[in-house]
């Protein structure tokens, strides 16, 4: 990946002298894929609904069993498709039974009128994958969805819910290139070249070495996808293990976020069971999120006052205010 501009410490460039990163929703939001539900939570033939940016998406598994995502709100008098039915691969209004297909269009009106112009629904790109349903903000993915450095085939995985906090998804994942505060809050050493942290336009990439005075060392590659998305791939006591945090906005201004964590089969590598792998993993990241918590909920970001130390955060920081936006499925989800 091609390395971003970044601005030496305490000479921010012309106009971004104090100025913070223009929240979520100010002029869109950021192109990513973002996790809006756990694959056990839509079963066959249902439909949930989610808040999303600033609006409510409705996401349902159809007949095909593949998820399929809309805007929330009928076209017709805006009942909540989320309290609706699946039919095949439909999605029912319980209000008038109007029926949507998977691309968002209005296919039948049982009343027996001609359906009118403008009944479509947005739908969004969807995937599902690590135990999660993405979809995407905007009309056709230009990036690759989040993933671990090695394949998802050969892993056992699990998913929990993350604390939600106040600020926007990238807050979160300043953590994964402020290497002060790991150092300081989390207690880790930090064995990272700062110069081989390979920046391109839609994510971020590099390796590192970390030793926990609980868990001793562990190596690890580092992949931020977007603005919300850090997976860790690498081995504890000699074992694999990823984990992922995967962060999605809301409407209140707030991230809810999913933890990944994944392992080997039981019995594939002769260290400690998977399960266990697991619960370690999960609880450790689950672990550093926590510590953040008292920070997320009550930070205000300055720019203005960085040290050369935080130059690979700026890099970070310039990368996100740079981000690109967009927001087409505004008129539809609110």
């Amino acid at each position: 990946m091609a390395s971003s501009e970044y601005h030496e410490a305490g000479t921010p460039p012309e106009g971004k002298r104090g100025q913070v990163i223009p929240p979520a929703g100010d002029g869109g939001y950021d192109e990513c894929w973002y996790p809006v539900a756990r694959s056990d939570e839509l079963a066959s033939a249902s439909v949930i609904g989610r808040e999303f940016l600033d609006g409510r998406v409705a996401v349902y598994r159809g007949e095909s069993g593949e998820p399929a995502a809309t805007s929330a709100y009928c076209r017709h008098l805006g009942a909540d498709l989320s309290v609706g039915d699946v039919v095949g691969d439909q999605l029912r209004c319980r209000f008038h039974h109007w029926c949507y297909d998977r691309a968002g269009r209005c296919i039948e009106i049982p009343s027996g009128d001609a359906i009118p112009t403008g009944t479509q629904l947005f739908s969004f790109p969807v995937a599902e994958a690590l135990g999660l349903v993405w979809i995407y903000n905007g009309t056709r993915p230009d990036t690759e969805l989040p993933h671990f450095a090695r394949s998802a085939d050969d892993l056992v995985y699990r998913v929990a819910d993350a604390t939600p906090h106040p600020v926007d998804p990238w807050s979160l994942l300043t953590n994964s290139v402020d290497f002060q505060h790991l150092r300081v809050v989390h207690g880790l050493e930090v064995d990272i070249d700062y110069d081989a942290v390979a920046f391109g336009p839609k994510g971020l990439e590099y390796d590192v070495r970390f030793r926990d005075p609980k868990l001793g060392a562990f190596e690890q590659h580092v992949q931020v996808f977007g603005t919300n998305v850090i997976a860790l791939s690498g081995t504890l006591m000699g074992v694999p293990l990823m984990t992922m945090f995967a962060g999605v906005p809301q409407p209140d201004g707030s991230t809810r976020g999913f933890v990944v964590t994944a392992t080997d089969p039981q019995g594939s590598t002769g260290g400690p069971p998977s399960a266990q792998m697991l619960e370690m993993g999960e609880q450790f990241f689950l672990g550093l999120i926590e510590e953040d918590t008292p920070i997320m909920n009550t930070i205000r970001f300055r720019l203005d006052k960085v040290v050369p130390a935080d130059r690979v955060l700026g890099r970070f920081l310039d990368y996100v205010r740079s981000f690109p936006r967009s927001h087409p499925s505004g008129e539809f989800i609110r």
